[in-house]
């Protein structure tokens, strides 16, 4: 059985991305690590231990056709299950490997984890985030996908550019649009670097020099809101199903 973990890289400092890589390595189920450059390769990466693809720009939606690229090159590759590493975040060692065993035991095409929420520094700021919770919002970096709903996995790689920010959303909205069922490991297994501002006043800290607001969030929203109805709903119920209903 192949995993396949997809890390779209922009321009990431590359000692970030070290880290998300080694954490991959270190995962306690072997697992293939695809690092996806969007427009900006290190030519450092090329000497790791991993499959390096260089898109030749950079697409600018937050890494999604990237992410949407690097996944269907490993599926098409012969990974059976795919997921998915920010630059700036890591895995613990059992992340993959408890997936894994959640999405066999329960027969789900989509299994999740919960998140750790760590400071820019990386210290940790909340050990189990409740805003991830793999019913009402799951990141990214918290789901297994298995390749039998490659509808789910290349939408990353569909979407329109402006609504890249919010590509996380669209695509767990998605998944409950498809039913497709999922179930939670219950574990905090993804370490996850936040530089939203938000997070840490919730929390009563002072956001530190480096985070940012939710405006480019707000202004992905408003590009889906400006989408037509078609539009939205091939992205949520699928494209060959909705041109078969009409």
């Amino acid at each position: 059985m192949q995993i396949a973990v997809v890390t779209p890289y922009y321009k990431e400092d590359i000692g970030d991305i070290r880290q998300a890589h080694e954490s991959v390595l270190a995962q306690d189920l072997p697992c293939r690590h695809v690092l996806v450059a969007d427009g900006f390769p290190k030519a450092e990466i090329d000497g790791w231990d991993c499959e390096h693809i260089t898109l030749p720009t950079a697409h600018h939606d937050a890494g999604d056709f990237a992410r949407g690229m690097g996944a269907l090159h490993a599926l098409n590759d012969g990974a059976e299950f795919v997921a998915f590493l920010d630059a700036d975040n890591w895995l613990a060692p059992n992340h993959v490997s408890s997936l894994v065993e959640t999405a066999l035991a329960n027969g789900t095409a989509v299994t999740t984890c919960r998140r750790t929420l760590r400071r820019l520094d990386g210290s940790v700021l909340d050990a189990n985030d409740p805003e991830s919770d793999g019913e009402r919002f799951a990141d990214t970096g918290t789901i297994l996908f298995h390749k039998s709903i490659i509808d789910i996995i290349s939408l990353w790689a569909m979407m329109p550019r402006n609504v890249g920010s919010i590509g996380d959303q669209i695509v767990w909205a998605a998944i409950k649009a498809r039913r497709y069922p999922s179930s939670n490991t219950g574990l905090a297994t993804l370490n996850y670097r936040t530089k939203f501002a938000g997070h840490y006043q919730a929390r009563g800290e002072t956001p530190p020099s480096g985070t940012v607001g939710i405006g480019h969030i707000q202004a992905g929203n408003q590009a889906w809101t400006s989408l037509n109805d078609h539009q939205r709903r091939c992205m949520l119920t699928g494209y060959g199903m909705v041109a078969n209903a009409r």
